[in-house]
């Protein structure tokens, strides 16, 4: 992609104006704007570059900040000069921070002006993307946002959707019961043997070949025999045993335990038996009802009942008033910036991808589990992202048209919301936030509110 430099990831952000580091010069010539474009509708495209003077200027200022970093071969750390450092790591070495702090430096100004000329109103931030740069000629880059499009609206208000809620049944009641009754549960000690679901408390010291090892002894471990918690043979070694009892444990590690210097090694455990527990649930009676802030278990099971209905209602709730806004896309007729829909697809995938991890699934798991390729599945996120981007282009819309879009006061009001919550000044935070996307972000919002407040949402409980 790029000439005389390997392909490396550029930074597609400019940061906030900082200044210059110590031993730097700010140059005099600024970069320039080459050209403006739409190459299609709602969207511009800015040409920016830099002479191959200014991009020497920036390298030998980011190699004087950052020579003290470099240890090579043959030299002390922050000995090599300069040609010796790029001798051994290559010419681009000081190209990357030499680029961005140009674009840090002269871009945000030549792109707020280009916009301000042109009348362009931005939806997203730029998408930054470095084009070529060479030694003897310099950089060029572009920055390409999407802008507002002008969506026919021919409906925003008056929809209609059913939120269906599901009934709650005994069924799903007593289950809950049985769940909060049994973290309610006490341990009562007892003197018979150790049985299964019995809960012990102990000493343990793990020998190998007669020497204790690092991670075998615990002071009053609590267990519950036939759990699995412990490795093969350690609770099965416990029952028959009483409170009181110091007997030993033979034991064999499995061969795919994580600590390698013990897996697959035979060793004993000395236990001492502080005491047997039996789990007692208590009865669901009134003393149960009581514990949980009711006076009897039917108003106890009364409120077990709104508990859940009214979770299943919020998300059927949400459910129709997605349903509205997807009706809002479907009415807004207009090309939609390619730009803002790959954004918002990207960001669902990734959202998708974070989701599976935390599950520790990779997405070709989950793919085949549900059945779907991965062309028709990420086909239908694309679309979902479509649409969603539709539906805020519309409510933006509405925003304006409506004045629904936040004041300056109302703005002012959030941000000293935030500076009390992060202990920061209001300037501080307003230093650090896009004031034109909160605007945009919060009239959406408002937005939203409306059109759903000028519809109608049927209510529906469906029985099972």
């Amino acid at each position: 992609m790029f000439e005389n430099v390997p392909q490396m990831a550029f930074r597609p952000l400019p940061r906030q104006r900082r200044p210059a580091a110590k031993g730097t010069t700010r140059r005099v010539d600024p970069m320039k704007l080459v050209s403006v474009e739409t190459p299609e509708k709602s969207v511009c495209k800015m040409t920016f570059s830099a002479t191959a003077e200014e991009l020497e200027t920036a390298s030998n200022a980011v190699y004087e900040r950052t020579r003290a970093t470099y240890t090579i071969k043959g030299f002390q750390k922050g000995e090599a000069d300069r040609a010796q450092i790029e001798a051994d790591r290559g010419e681009h070495t000081f190209w990357y921070d030499a680029i961005n702090d140009l674009m840090d430096q002269d871009v945000p100004a030549l792109y707020e002006a280009a916009l301000k000329e042109h009348g362009f109103a931005p939806v997203d931030e730029p998408s930054y993307d470095l084009v070529s740069v060479k030694k003897d000629e310099g950089f060029v880059a572009t920055a390409t946002v999407a802008l507002q499009p002008e969506l026919k609206l021919n409906q925003i208000s008056g929809f209609t959707s059913q939120c269906v809620t599901p009934e709650v049944t005994d069924k799903e009641i007593d289950a809950v019961l049985e769940r909060r009754r049994n973290y309610a549960a006490e341990l009562v000690p007892h003197k018979g043997p150790a049985v299964k679901g019995n809960v012990v408390h102990m000493d343990f010291e793990g020998l190998l070949d007669g020497v204790p090892f690092e991670g075998g002894t615990a002071k009053d471990q609590s267990v519950q025999l036939g759990s699995g918690r412990m490795i093969p043979g350690f609770e099965d070694g416990i029952l028959g045993h009483k409170a009181g009892d110091e007997f030993e444990i033979n034991v064999t590690f499995p061969k795919n335990y994580h600590g390698k210097e013990l897996a697959g090694k035979p060793a004993v455990f000395k236990i001492k038996l502080h005491d047997v527990c039996v789990r007692q649930l208590p009865a669901l009676n009134s003393d149960f009802a009581k514990k949980m802030g009711k006076e009897t278990m039917e108003e106890y099971r009364a409120f077990v009942k709104k508990q859940l209905f009214d979770g299943r209602h919020g998300g059927a709730l949400n459910h129709a008033k997605d349903m509205i806004l997807g009706q809002l896309a479907d009415a807004a007729e207009g090309e939609i910036p390619s730009v803002l829909v790959e954004s918002a697809y990207q960001q669902q995938m990734q959202g998708i991808q974070q989701q599976l991890q935390m599950q520790r699934m990779s997405l070709n798991t989950y793919l085949s589990q549900i059945h779907e390729t991965r062309e028709s599945f990420t086909a239908k996120v694309h679309a979902a992202a479509e649409k969603n981007t539709r539906a805020r282009m519309a409510l933006l819309q509405i925003a304006q048209q409506e004045n629904l879009l936040p004041t300056d006061e109302e703005i002012d009001k959030q941000l000293a919301e935030r500076a009390e919550k992060t202990k920061k000044t209001p300037e501080e935070i307003k230093a650090n936030t896009d004031i034109a996307a909160l605007r945009r972000s919060e009239g959406i919002r408002k937005a939203a509110d409306w059109v759903i407040d000028h519809s109608t949402i049927e209510e529906k409980v469906e029985s099972k």
